[in-house]
C-alpha cells in the first residue's frame, strides 16, 4: 500500500474516533476579568477532525460531484460554525455565561447541521473516503437500518426536541456544566440529533422514497414551537434556575436572571429564525423541482391534471404548515415587544452587580 494511502486511511480512522467525541473542547476555569480574545480552546482532536472532514470532502468534490460553488461554501460554512462553537472563545465563555452557551448550542444543533446538509455532501464524502470505508457507509446492514430508523421524520423530530429539552432541565444542565464527560455527551447529543434532523429536512429524494413536503414542514413547525416555548419560558421567568455558572465564576457583571433571560431570547428568536430560513429553502427547492417535472411531462405530451393532484395537495399542506410557523414566530416577536415595561426591571435595571 502506498505511504500516502496509509496516511489517508489513518486520518479517516482518526476522523471516526473524533466524531465519537466531538465535544472535547470543553474549557475549564477562567478569570472573571479575562479578555475573551485570550480564551481560544486549541483542542488538537477537534482541529484534526475538522481538517480531515474538509480534506475528505475536497477529495470527493474533485470528481465533479459538487459543481455549484454555493455548495462548497455551505459545507465549509458548517465546518466553520463547528470551529466557532468548539475552538473559538465561545467554547470557554459558554461555561461562564448562559447566553453565550445558547449561542454555542445554536451553532452545534442548528447552524452547522443546516449548512452541512444544505450542501448535499453525502456523495462527495462517500467518494472521498477510501473504498473499504465508503462501502461500509454506503452499504446495507444493521447500521444502515438503524440510521434509516433515526431518519423517520417523527423519530428525528422527537430526538431533536428531546435532546434540547433534557439538557435544559436544571439538574442535568448544571451537572453537565460541572462534569466534563457529561458535557461531552451533551455536545454529542446536540450535534448528532441536529445532523439527523437536517439530513431528513434536506433529503433530495421526493416521496415515497423520501419525506414529502408536508412532513418536512411539519418537522419545522414542531421544532420551531419547541424553541419558542422553551425560549419564552426562560425569557419570562422571574428566578434564576442554573447555579453551575456561579460555581465556575459568572462573568460580564450581570445577574444570573438577566443572563438566563437573554439566553432565552437567543433561543427563542434567532434560533427559531434558523428554522424559518430552512423552510424557505425547502419550499424553493420543491417548487423548482416541480417546475422541472412539469416541463419534462409537457415535452413528453403527457396528461398533467390527474398526476398533479397529489403534488397540489402536498403544496397546500406544506404552505399551511409554513403559515403556522410564520404565525408562531410573529406572535413570539409581538409578545417580546408588548412587554417592555414590566420586563425592564428583570432585563437590565436590576441586572447589574455593584462594583
Amino acid at each position: 500500500m502506498p505511504p500516502c494511502m496509509r496516511v489517508f486511511r489513518w486520518l479517516a480512522a482518526s476522523l471516526l474516533a473524533v466524531l465519537s467525541t466531538p465535544a472535547l473542547a470543553h474549557g475549564g476555569h477562567v478569570r472573571a476579568d479575562a479578555s475573551p480574545w485570550t480564551l481560544w480552546q486549541l483542542s488538537p482532536e477537534i482541529i484534526v477532525g475538522l481538517v480531515v472532514v474538509a480534506l475528505i470532502y475536497w477529495k470527493g468534490s474533485r470528481h465533479g460531484l459538487v459543481a455549484e460553488r454555493w455548495r462548497l461554501l455551505a459545507f465549509n460554512g458548517g465546518l466553520l460554525a463547528l470551529f466557532v462553537a468548539l475552538i473559538s472563545p465561545v467554547e470557554r465563555l459558554a461555561d461562564h455565561i448562559f447566553a453565550v452557551h445558547q449561542v454555542e448550542h445554536m451553532l452545534l444543533r442548528t447552524v452547522a447541521p443546516m449548512l452541512i446538509f444544505l450542501s448535499r455532501p453525502q456523495a462527495a464524502l462517500v467518494r472521498g473516503l477510501p473504498k473499504g470505508v465508503s462501502r461500509f457507509f454506503a452499504g446495507s446492514g444493521p447500521l444502515r437500518g438503524f440510521v434509516d430508523f433515526l431518519r423517520i421524520p417523527f423519530v428525528a423530530t422527537v430526538l431533536f426536541l428531546a435532546a434540547s429539552l433534557f439538557w435544559m432541565m436544571p439538574h442535568w444542565h448544571d451537572l453537565a456544566i460541572l462534569d466534563e464527560p457529561i458535557h461531552y455527551m451533551w455536545h454529542i447529543s446536540l450535534l448528532v440529533t441536529g445532523l439527523v434532523f437536517f439530513s431528513v429536512i434536506f433529503d433530495r429524494r421526493a416521496a415515497p422514497q423520501g419525506p414529502g413536503l408536508g412532513a418536512r414542514l411539519a418537522m419545522f413547525v414542531f421544532a420551531a414551537l419547541g424553541n419558542i416555548v422553551l425560549g419564552a419560558f426562560l425569557t419570562f421567568k422571574t428566578i434564576p434556575l442554573y447555579d453551575a455558572y456561579l460555581a465556575l465564576g459568572h462573568m460580564w457583571h450581570v445577574s444570573m436572571l438577566t443572563d438566563e433571560q437573554t439566553g432565552g431570547i437567543i433561543m427563542w428568536i434567532p434560533g427559531t429564525m434558523m428554522f424559518a430560513i430552512s423552510a424557505l429553502v425547502v419550499i424553493h427547492r420543491w417548487g423548482s423541482e416541480e417546475e422541472r417535472l412539469v416541463s419534462r411531462r409537457m415535452r413528453a405530451g403527457r396528461e398533467l391534471t390527474v398526476e398533479r393532484a397529489p403534488a397540489n395537495r402536498a403544496l397546500a399542506i406544506g404552505l399551511a404548515g409554513f403559515a403556522l410557523l410564520m404565525l408562531a414566530i410573529t406572535v413570539s416577536v409581538v409578545a417580546v415587544i408588548d412587554h417592555p415595561h414590566d420586563k425592564a426591571r428583570d432585563f437590565g435595571l436590576s441586572g447589574k452587580i455593584p462594583g
